[in-house]
């Protein structure tokens, strides 16, 4: 009779499972239109760069082993114009587009092995009809830069890469940030270009340490006159004195021609292991995850608030995650900071609030014997839970929320993780996932992933309050390619985002519009 008794709640409770996972689908409203599947004759591509057109049309440049895929799509995802702009072996790395003056600017970095030079090219072209004119913008000698051979297009933490390219918010002003040679200063080369490509400043950038004691973390350009904000992590010989917290410094530098100015400060008792700037209509602040125990955990959010006229700190807030976010995570109140986060964007709502969304992301890998004495290492790639929490104008803690998903991979897979946009007073997750979605201890929703290559397209939704929903946008089923949620587009203010897809030689354009 007990046997039978059970029996019976378990499948009540199983019914139950999944009648609880059907109705939590919400109705979110979304335009989808596709572009018709085509071939390519190559049949590995990849997005190599994307801009905007300036009439909510799109430009997209996809990767192939000795060229790109030049493509302009008009706001209705109808093919405007082409272009196979073939490579060859004297040519570099194209990673980045914008517009100057109506013309499609490709900014290219190459290797001149013959001279041994860094060579840094513009290639334009009108818009209606692709043909490109290639101009040097600038020439350094391998000797005097820092002897690396690979440049980072975007706004990463410092790394084994010769410098940077950064780009203000509209393209009105572009940045070269290039590491140079010296044994005892940390030392860049800094060159700001306006739209138009004619070099608004040319300054140098040192600091008197040594590479390895100086963690640059972003480069960022204003909008209104070109100024850079430089943010590094500096581990100096009267931090590693404190007993409390990081032993380390950041140093935020404002740079605009010869005119330096810094700001200076620390974690105190915290720890702080990066920092992200933002520049919102002329303010500037920083934001990122901080931890009672050390670098690489996390127990909350730090924000710095910054004069940057006088560049002093007006403000810190430091705040731990919400009980209600510890309750998505796991499921019961719980004292325990987290591993993991990577930053993936942040967004700035009207009333000046800050949208912080985050992922947690980590490799582990293990050896494989073949039996014969020998072996090799796999590695697997980890895309787990989604993190997003909202800040207010004063850098307080509003709401936190911790969305579980469980996604991996041997590679790093851009069908994999997600891409976000803020539209309406709400934060859109778009994401590859099963169309089975789990309901997990404590009443939680886990979002998870069958391959990379097959899997069926969700949206989640975030409202003003935190409270979320998802809905099925696409299915894998309705669908001849899968595409890459990692590498979105966003345009038009964040009401667009467009997202590529390949099975095979076959390829699509997917976008997405988010409605008034």
């Amino acid at each position: 009779m007990k046997k039978i008794i059970l029996a019976l709640v378990i499948m009540l409770f199983t019914q139950n499972f999944y009648a609880q996972a059907v109705d939590a689908e919400g109705d979110i409203p979304l335009e989808v239109s596709l572009t018709d599947v085509y071939k390519d004759k190559k049949k590995f591509t990849g997005l190599a760069f994307s801009t905007k057109d300036g009439n909510d049309g799109i430009i997209l440049g996809r990767r192939y082993k000795k060229g790109y895929y030049i493509e302009h799509y008009d706001k209705n995802l109808k093919l405007l114009n082409s272009y196979d702009f073939e490579v060859d072996k004297k040519r570099g790395t194209i990673d980045e587009a914008f517009l100057s003056d109506g013309q499609l600017c490709l900014l290219e970095y190459a290797y001149n092995k013959k001279e041994k030079i860094i060579e840094y090219y513009v290639n334009k072209s009108p818009l209606d009809n692709f043909s490109f004119k290639r101009t040097l913008l600038l020439a350094i000698p391998l000797k005097k830069a820092d002897g690396k051979k690979f440049f980072s297009f975007g706004n990463t933490s410092d790394g084994n890469t010769l410098g940077r390219f950064s780009m203000s918010k509209k393209a009105e002003y572009i940045a070269f940030t290039i590491e140079m040679k010296d044994k005892n200063l940390e030392k860049h080369n800094i060159y700001v270009f306006d739209n138009s490509l004619n070099k608004v400043y040319e300054t140098v950038f040192k600091r008197d340490m040594k590479d390895r004691k100086f963690h640059l973390q972003n480069v960022d350009v204003s909008e209104e006159d070109g100024t850079l904000l430089l943010l590094g992590k500096s581990f100096t010989r009267e931090k590693k004195k404190k007993k409390e917290g990081g032993k380390y410094q950041y140093e935020l530098y404002k740079i605009n021609g010869d005119q330096k100015t810094k700001l200076v400060f620390d974690s105190k008792d915290k720890y702080i292991g990066s920092l992200s700037t933002v520049i919102n209509n002329g303010e500037v602040f920083c934001v990122g995850f901080y931890s009672d125990k050390n670098d690489y955990r996390y127990k909350g959010v730090a924000y710095f608030d910054v004069d940057k006229t006088n560049m002093s700190l007006t403000k810190t807030v430091y705040s731990p995650f919400t009980e209600q976010f510890i309750q998505d995570k796991y499921g019961k109140s719980k004292d325990k900071e987290l591993r993991n986060i990577d930053l993936r964007s942040i967004h700035i709502s009207d009333n000046n609030e800050c949208i912080v969304n985050a992922e947690e992301f980590y490799i582990t890998s293990h050896y494989v014997s073949n039996g014969q004495g020998g072996g090799y290492w796999r590695y697997t790639y980890h895309f787990r839970d989604m993190i997003s929490l909202k800040l207010n104008a004063d850098g307080k803690l509003l709401w936190a929320r911790n969305i579980n998903k469980k996604q991996a991979a041997s590679s790093y897979s851009p069908y994999l993780s997600f891409t976000t946009s803020y539209k309406n007073d709400k934060v859109y997750f778009f994401i590859n996932c099963s169309d089975k979605i789990r309901r997990i201890r404590g009443d939680r929703l886990q979002f998870k992933g069958i391959k990379a290559k097959k899997s069926n397209l969700y949206a989640i939704t975030l409202d003003k309050e935190g409270n979320y929903e998802y809905k099925k946008i696409l299915d894998d089923k309705d669908s001849e390619v899968p595409f890459m949620v990692g590498r979105g587009i966003i345009n038009n203010n964040g009401k667009d985002i467009i997202f590529t897809g390949r099975r095979g030689s076959k390829k699509q354009a997917l976008k997405i519009t988010i409605p008034d």
